[in-house]
Order: structure tokens, then sequence, then C-alpha cells
């Protein structure tokens, strides 16, 4: 009986979901594209304004346009300290903003957290706590998300609630509650997590706060995605569906979809999970960063050309002070030349002794390398072949092509297909053997399934194409 009332719910949510063909930003975005276009016309052939130009970057920011969004952000930091015109708290908003813009940014590896940085120096001296509060739980959210250090992460969030901002601001106390959710899930600790993340829905449903009511019902649903409670979790996530929110909805969609196809796939629905890896596909082509990063790159060249700028000063001043002292320098290498020949004379007397040891335990080299290879012939037959997932699936390493982080969530690539799981990549790492590399901060890639390489990126067997980190080596 209780499966026949599933299908015929499931059936009632699939017929409400939005048509594939619809799926666009002007889908969703039509009103707010609009009032982008508007907004621009009125700041033409105007001085550059601050603020007007900020009202353009939050609204990129919140339909998804990240790219666009970080560029004008940047742009009025750039004019803010040429010219002061903000005063400082709005100062320190854009870079709250900024910082968040670079963060939420998906495949997008550079975030050096310097606009956070800049943002916790202002607030040093700030008599209310408001800004120390806001910094400190972003630290705290990087050391959920980056370093896996959930306890750590976790205390400092319980910290906050002591904060005067925490019992005055709504939706900063919603956000806390938010993500001590998160990291009670990640500990282990449902019923903890299932508290706070209610207690969070029931703050932003009173003050009207749609976007931390979707959080909250889609975290509520990974909550019961851990217990296995399958039905519960896919019910919360259809009311997050239903939530009125239009704040990064594109994301928030593809989450949502994500994970139902997960809950499906546990009970075996494999109806239900084929649509939502329609719609799951559908948002992912929206929401394909990777080939809208150009400000991102254009603008870390800047950063990257002032230092280099400030280098190269720095050193003019060292050739300058050098010019002046040149006869104190000219004694001190010469001292280092005769101490180098020294060091030479020595070394060769010394290498021969060396020469005739060698020679003395070629022989033990040679059986010290037949026990290595033993031992790892030994070792290769102790090693699993497979891992198992969070999800309780198996994974087997000789189909595994590569590892793909993609925020809180990780993508297996095999010969069969593709898994999608929660989890960090320096998790799955420590699980894989030695043919397993990490080539980049967010991907692991199997060296026997590599097509091709180069200095910038490898080419795997199922056309996967892998950035290299910039000292990576094979």
């Amino acid at each position: 009986m209780k499966k026949i009332i599933f299908i015929l719910f499931t059936q009632f949510v699939v017929a409400q979901q939005i048509p594939l063909d619809s799926i666009s930003y002007e889908y969703f975005y039509e009103k707010e594209l609009q009032q982008i276009v508007s907004l621009k016309q009125l700041q033409k052939d105007k001085p550059f304004s601050s603020k007007a130009q900020f009202e353009i970057a939050e609204i990129y920011q919140r339909i998804n346009c990240e790219d666009s969004a970080y560029s004008r952000y940047y742009k009025i930091y750039e004019q803010e300290k040429a010219s002061r015109t903000l005063n400082e708290d709005e100062f320190k908003e854009l870079l709250l903003q900024v910082h968040k813009t670079e963060t939420n940014k998906h495949n997008y590896f550079k975030e050096t957290n310097r606009f956070l940085n800049e943002l916790q120096e202002l607030s040093n001296q700030d008599k209310t706590d408001k800004w120390s509060s806001i910094v400190n739980k972003e630290l705290a959210t990087v050391n959920f998300i980056d370093s896996m250090k959930y306890n750590l992460g976790y205390s400092k969030m319980l910290r906050l609630q002591k904060s005067s901002y925490y019992k005055e601001n709504q939706n900063f106390k919603t956000g806390v509650l938010l993500n001590l959710g998160s990291f009670n899930i990640q500990l282990n600790n449902y019923k903890e997590a299932s508290r706070f993340l209610n207690e969070s829905y029931f703050i932003a449903k009173q003050n009207n706060d749609y976007l931390n009511q979707s959080y909250a019902k889609i975290n509520l649903g990974v909550n019961e995605i851990y217990k296995n409670n399958y039905f519960l979790a896919i019910n919360h996530l259809d009311e997050a569906s239903k939530i009125p929110n239009q704040k990064y909805l594109i994301k928030i969609n593809r989450i949502v979809h994500s994970l139902k196809k997960r809950a499906y796939d546990s009970l075996a629905d494999f109806k239900n999970s084929e649509i939502q890896k329609l719609y799951l596909a559908k948002y992912d082509s929206l929401v394909d960063d990777f080939r809208k990063n150009s400000n991102f790159y254009e603008i870390d060249v800047v950063h990257q050309t002032k230092e280099k700028d400030k280098k190269i000063e720095e050193l003019s001043s060292f050739k300058k002070t050098f010019n002046n002292n040149k006869i104190v320098y000219s004694v001190l290498l010469f001292l280092v030349f005769l101490l180098a020949l020294y060091s030479f004379v020595r070394w060769k007397k010394t290498d021969r002794i060396k020469s005739q040891l060698d020679k003395e335990n070629q022989s033990l080299n040679l059986e010290n390398q037949k026990t290595k290879t033993e031992l790892e012939t030994v070792k290769a037959l102790v090693i699993n072949d497979y891992i198992v997932l969070k999800n309780k699936s198996k994974v087997y390493l000789e189909a595994l092509i590569c590892v793909k982080s993609d925020g809180h969530y990780l993508n297996l690539f095999t010969t069969s297909g593709k898994e999608f799981v929660r989890g960090k990549i320096s998790e799955i790492e420590k699980q894989l053997p030695p043919n397993f590399v990490k080539c980049h901060r967010s991907n692991i890639i199997n060296k026997n399934y590599i097509k091709q390489y180069n200095s910038l990126e490898v080419v795997m067997t199922n056309g996967q194409r892998i950035p290299l980190s910039r000292g990576f080596k094979f």
C-alpha cells in the first residue's frame, strides 16, 4: 500500500516540474535581465557611481552570473580604493560580497580569501561585534568546506551564538543555525542536525526569508538521506521546490534534482531517477562556470601584476644599495668563493671514499632491491580492488577514471558511467592506491586512463579534460 501511495505521489510531483525545454536563464530571470539592461541604460554616459554599480552587481550575483558580478564588484573595489565614496559599512559589505562571489564560483580554484582578510583587518577596532561575527562565520565555513576539520569549525560556529549580532540579527542567526545543522550532518549527529535546521527554517519562515527556507529544507533532505529515510528526504526537497525563492534559483534547483536522483537511486525507482538525471543535465549546462571564468582570471592577473611591480621595486632598491657597497660585497663574494673551493676539495676526497664503499655495498643493494620488489608484490596483493562511498555503493578501482570535486560533492567518472556523492576530495584520496594522483586541487586521475597530456591539462580516455596545477609533474 505504501508503495502505491508513493508512486502516485511521485507522479504528482513529476507533473508539477518545469518543462525541460523551458529551463533557461530567461525563464527564471527575465525580469532581472530586463532590470540590468535598464540600470545600465541609466548609467550610460554618466560618471562612475559605486552605489549604482553595486545594485547591478547584486542582481548578477543572485541570478548566478558570478563572472559578471565579480567583475562589477572588483571595479567598485578599485574605484573605492582610489577615491572613497561609500561609507565604512557599505565598503565592508562590498568586501563581503566580492568574497562570497569568489568562493561560490564553481570550477574556480584560486580563492585566496584576500577580501575576507581585508574585511577582518578593517573590523579589528570595531565597537560592535557585527563584522567580526560575519568574518568568523565565513572562516568557520572555510574549515567546514576545505579542511574537513569539522569539530574545529563546529566549535567556532557554536561560539557565534554568544555574540550580540547573533542575538539581534535574525538573518545572521538563520545562517549560523543552517551551518550548525550542516556540521552535525557531517559529524553523524543527525538528531542535533534536525533540531538546528528546523529552528533555522522556523525563523526564516517568520521573516519571509525564502532563500534560507530553501537552504533549510534542502539540508533537512540531506539529513534524511544520510539516515536512509529516502521518502522523507524527497518530501523535504519537494517542499524546497515550492518555496517562492528567486535568489540563486538555478543552482538551488540543480542541488534539489541531484539529491532527488540520489534518493530515487537508493529506492531503485529508476524511472524517476532518469527524470531527475535529465533535469540535472539541463541545469548543469546552465551552471557551466568553467567557460565563464574570464573576469576571475583577469582580476587575478591584475593582482599578480601588482605583486610583481612591488617585487621589481624592491629589487631596484636592492640594486641601488649594492652599487653603494660594491667593495664590501666584492670582498664577501671572494670569501664565499674560497669557502666553496675548500668545500669542493673536501668533497672530492669524500667522494673517493664513498666510491669504495659503494662497491662493497653493491651486493647488499641488490639483495635489498629484491626484498623491496617482494614487499611491493605483497602490498599489491592486499590492496582492496574497490572503495565504498558514503552512499554505500562500491566503485571498483580498475574502472575508476577520475574524481572531480564540486563544492560539497564528488563526481566519480568510471568506464561505465558516473557516480555523484557528497564528500571531500581529501577523504577519497586516502583510499586510493599509488596509480591515482592528485594533479589539481579538486581533481584526482587514474594514470592508467591517461590518453595524452601537456603542461596545462590531461585528457583522459573518456574525453574528460583535467586541469594541471602549475607545479605538478608526472
